[in-house]
């Protein structure tokens, strides 16, 4: 039996969206079961809604919050016993194999470092996920675990995202630097400073400067930036996708060929859909922390949360940390 720790506090939509999504996640996967951290107000409700499987679910109340505008030396000293804090320690002492959170992510950020530590080598985590793409899924990172990156860090992504790649079976991954040009005196410094790197450290993986536009494009296994541009390019993405997926919701009620054609039209679309709908791709992974993190949006509902659930599933059964260390420890020396 494979279990999680899920800290439900700190959602846009409040911890009912992520007890929902914990509810259709345990009908789906009869092998998992949830540790459901939350704050001591929620128990009994959610203890009701559970009722029907509570051989397969652990209730903890805990005490205040991680609040959004938290200053990180609030979140060390006194959310210990925060939801997102009891759900880590869960994971750092052996009783969850992995742990999803709703809450800050700098805050998470903050906590897992300082209480399952970074893998050896690693100065700064990234906030990972994979996208789809025209080709084969493409591991964008730093995502904003932190605004902003020196050479050295943006280094470290590179070596992160081509590690966990290999740990995967990835034997050959392609990395790329997401630049404003793909000529080698664009950018700012730390971004040429990384290239220089790179392209000494990692030459059979390591391709060079691509553009935004170049991401969806699938030739690369890794794109790697800072968590400014990370997160930007991702929710543009997002936003980009629901409006089109809107723009041809509304074509398809508004003319009258077209809904005739729509059941067939609906098909297509709903195939589609599957692969690029953001609520499908709302986990990301802390990848540098030493354990099995993942940060899924604030403003996730139900949907979303059973699809990060189901992602920290997927992260957690293949998570090998002795292969991830072997990866990163040749290049531990260029990186430190």
């Amino acid at each position: 039996m494979l279990i999680i720790a899920v800290d439900a506090m700190g959602g846009d939509l409040g911890p009912r969206a992520a007890f929902w999504g914990c509810k259709r996640l345990l009908g789906k996967y009869r092998q998992v079961s949830i540790k459901l951290f939350v704050e001591k107000r929620w128990v009994a409700e959610a203890a009701e809604l559970f009722s029907d499987a509570a051989e397969r679910i652990q209730i903890i109340g805990c005490g205040a919050s991680v609040a959004a505008n938290d200053k990180p030396t609030v979140v060390l000293k006194r959310r210990q016993n925060s939801s997102m804090a009891m759900a880590l320690k869960s994971c750092r002492d052996g009783h969850s194999s992995g742990v999803l959170s709703v809450g800050s992510t700098g805050a998470l950020m903050i906590l897992s470092r300082r209480l399952l530590g970074v893998l050896p080598g690693i100065d700064r985590p990234a906030l990972a996920t994979q996208i789809p793409t025209r080709g084969k899924p493409l591991l964008l990172l730093d995502l904003g675990a932190s605004l902003g990156a020196t050479a050295a860090q943006l280094v470290q992504f590179a070596v992160l995202g081509v590690s966990w790649c290999r740990s995967m079976g990835t034997t050959c991954p392609e990395v790329g630097l997401l630049n404003v040009g793909h000529e080698s005196g664009k950018g700012t410094e730390d971004i040429r400073a990384a290239d220089t790197i790179l392209q000494r450290l990692m030459p059979a993986n390591y391709q060079g400067f691509y553009e935004g536009d170049d991401l969806y494009r699938g030739d690369l296994d890794v794109m790697v930036c800072d968590g400014f541009t990370g997160n930007v390019a991702l929710k543009t993405s997002e936003g980009l996708t629901e409006w089109l997926t809107q723009m041809v919701k509304d074509e398809l009620h508004g003319h009258w060929l077209l809904r005739l054609m729509s059941p067939a039209l609906k098909a297509a679309f709903r195939r589609i859909h599957r692969r690029i709908a953001p609520s499908r791709h709302g986990g990301a992974m802390l990848l540098g922390i030493d354990g099995v993190v993942v940060k899924t949006h604030g403003k996730s509902d139900e949907s979303t949360f059973e699809h990060s659930l189901g992602y920290l599933v997927k992260q957690a059964q293949n998570h090998d940390r002795e292969s991830l260390i072997k990866q990163i420890m040749p290049m531990k020396a260029a990186i430190a």
